[in-house]
């Protein structure tokens, strides 16, 4: 049986990107967004790095019955982009488009 600490670990090395907890460090400037009047704390903040991130941290709401947070780019006016007890999957990171002209992708 995997604990929710080794299953935890395992999240974490499976991405390309970082995951914060409410012990982390860095947890508090993670949650914050641009409206200072929402203030939420999510048990997950995923930082994706990479589209398997993205597919990953879905999954694991799937899995886990976890409310799923999107956030763009933290400017929502209403705080849409965050959740408590739930994960926040920031797509901050995603800023970036690879394109392959000769394959048309």
């Amino acid at each position: 049986m995997t604990t929710q600490t080794e299953a935890r670990a395992a999240f974490r090395a499976s991405l390309d990107g970082r995951v914060l907890e409410p012990s982390d460090p860095e947890y508090d400037a993670a949650r914050a967004v641009w409206n200072g009047m929402i203030d939420r704390r999510p048990r997950l903040i995923v930082e994706a790095a990479s589209v398997d991130d993205v597919g990953r941290t879905i999954a694991l709401a799937r899995e886990t019955g976890l409310p799923l947070a999107i956030r763009g780019g933290g400017h929502n006016v209403a705080g849409k982009g965050t959740v408590d007890d739930g994960i926040v999957l920031d797509l901050g990171g995603l800023n970036a488009v690879d394109v392959d002209a000769d394959a048309r992708l």
